[in-house]
C-alpha cells in the first residue's frame, strides 16, 4: 500500500557507514562512476565508452573514448569548457588534457582528463572521419552530487505503544534517499541479513531541479514486515549505496522494541547448594509481574513468606528475565510449584515440578542425559514445565 508523505512518521537513527574500498584493478579509476544504462550507443559502427559518466569533481585520469570498427582517418573532439573544437592529439587538446585509446588505425579516437573540473560538466562530441564520411557520437558527463543522510519513516498504520511495537502486525517503513546524483542504490536489512525482495515495494524517483540548475534525484522504497517476538532487539537497516559517498553508503537503522505476553517454553534451573534456588528465565517484553504459588502460599515478587523468597526479575536484555524462588528450609522429593508472569499484553502461568534424586536413583532412561563428571553422590533434579494455554510439555534433567 502506497501512503502519501503526511502518512509517515520520521524515527530515523541516520550514520554514515564503512563500506568496501573498490579495487585496484578496476579500469576507471575510483573517483569515476560509469552508468552503462544497457547497450553501447552507436552510430554507424561508432561507439562512445561510457554513454554517460558521472564523476566527482577534481577526479583524476578521467577517460573517454570514441570507438569504431574501421581505420579512423581524422578525428576531432569538442569538450565541455572550451568553446573550439580541437584534434584529438598530442599537438591540438588543451593543457591537462591528453589523447587515449589505441590510436586512430585501431578505429580508437579517445581523451584523457588529468583532472575533471566543474566547468567540464556537459556534453562531449568526437567528430570521426571513416572512409571519407564524419561521424558523431557524444557522451554526457555529469558530476556526482551526495545525497542527504538516509532516513527511515514508519506508516502510520503500524501500531506503536509506549515506545515499542505490538508483535503479530505488518510494520510499514519508507526509506528515503534524497538529492543525490546519480540516483542511491537501496538495500534492506535486518541486523546482518539482507531481506528478500519480496517484502520491498517499487522503487520511486522523485526530481528536483537546485539553484544551479541541476537534477538532484531522491529514491524512496516501501517494506512491509511482519513483526514476531523473535524479532525483538534487532534493527531493521537501510543502506543507500551512493558513488560520492566517501565511504561507499549511509545507512539508517530502526530498532525494534517488540511488546509481547510472557512465552510459553522458559528456561528452568534448580540448585541445591547452600538452599535450594529455582532460577526460570521467561522471555516478555515489557517486563512481566510475578508471583509463585507454593504449598497453598502466594508469594509476590520482592517479598518474603515463610522459608519462601520471591526476587523481583531481573532484566537480562533483549526481552529476557530472570525470575527466582529461593526456598530456606530443606524440600520434599518432589517440588510442584506454579509461576506466574503478567504484562500488559497477557499472563501466563508455568507449572513446574521438580523431583529430587541422588545419582544412584536416577530413572535409567534418563542416566544418558547425566555429565560423566557429575557422579559423585551428587543431587540431580528432573523438572517438568507444563504452561497453562498452551499444549507445550518438555522434561529435562538439570544437576
Amino acid at each position: 500500500m502506497n501512503l502519501e508523505p503526511s502518512a509517515w512518521r520520521r524515527r530515523t537513527q541516520s550514520s554514515k557507514a564503512v563500506a568496501t574500498s573498490a579495487s585496484a584493478s578496476v579500469w576507471w579509476y575510483v573517483t569515476v562512476c560509469i552508468a552503462l544504462g544497457g547497450s553501447l550507443v552507436e552510430s554507424q559502427g561508432l561507439q562512445a565508452i561510457p554513454p554517460r559518466l558521472y564523476v566527482k569533481n577534481l577526479s583524476r585520469n578521467v577517460n573517454l573514448l570514441c570507438k569504431s570498427d574501421k581505420p579512423i582517418e581524422d578525428c576531432s573532439v569538442k569538450i565541455p569548457g572550451y568553446l573550439q573544437w580541437s584534434t584529438a592529439d598530442d599537438s591540438g587538446l588543451p593543457s591537462g588534457i591528453g589523447p587515449y585509446g589505441d590510436g586512430w588505425s585501431k578505429g580508437e579516437c579517445g581523451v584523457r582528463f588529468m583532472v575533471v573540473k566543474s566547468a567540464n560538466e556537459g556534453k562531449f562530441f568526437c567528430n570521426v572521419t571513416v572512409g571519407g564520411q564524419v561521424f558523431q557520437q557524444s557522451i554526457d558527463i555529469m558530476l556526482t552530487v551526495t545525497p542527504e543522510p538516509t532516513e527511515i519513516e514508519i506508516g502510520k498504520d503500524t501500531e506503536i505503544s509506549n515506545g515499542g511495537y505490538r508483535e503479530n502486525q505488518t510494520l510499514t517503513a519508507r526509506c528515503i534517499s534524497q538529492d543525490g546524483v546519480p540516483m542511491s542504490n537501496l538495500s534492506w536489512y535486518l541486523d546482518d541479513d539482507l531481506l528478500d525482495s519480496s517484502l520491498l515495494g517499487e522503487i520511486q524517483l522523485k526530481n528536483r531541479t537546485d539553484n544551479k540548475g541541476k537534477t538532484l534525484v531522491t529514491v524512496e522504497q516501501e517494506l512491509r514486515y511482519f513483526l514476531t517476538a523473535q524479532d525483538n532487539g534487532k534493527r531493521i537497516i537501510c543502506r543507500a549505496s551512493h558513488f560520492a559517498i566517501g565511504k561507499g553508503f549511509y545507512r539508517a537503522f530502526l530498532p525494534l522494541n517488540i511488546h509481547f505476553a510472557p512465552l510459553p517454553t522458559p528456561t528452568v534451573d534448580i540448585r541445591d547448594s547452600p538452599n535450594e534456588m529455582i532460577n526460570v528465565t521467561i522471555k516478555a517484553n515489557p517486563r512481566p509481574s510475578t508471583s509463585w504459588y507454593v504449598k497453598g502460599q502466594t508469594i509476590e515478587e520482592g517479598l518474603t513468606n515463610g522459608p519462601y523468597q520471591a526476587y523481583i526479575p531481573k532484566d537480562l536484555g533483549n526481552g529476557n528475565f530472570q525470575v527466582i524462588l529461593k526456598i530456606n528450609e530443606p524440600t520434599e522429593q518432589t517440588e510442584l510449584i506454579e509461576l506466574q508472569a503478567t504484562n500488559g499484553l497477557g499472563s501466563r502461568t508455568y507449572v513446574i515440578k521438580g523431583s529430587k534424586y541422588l545419582e544412584n536413583e536416577i530413572p535409567d532412561d534418563d542416566v544418558d542425559d547425566v555429565d560423566e563428571k557429575g557422579r559423585n553422590g551428587a543431587v540431580f533434579w528432573l523438572i517438568s514445565i507444563w504452561t497453562f494455554c498452551t499444549s507445550v510439555i518438555f522434561t529435562c534433567l538439570l544437576r
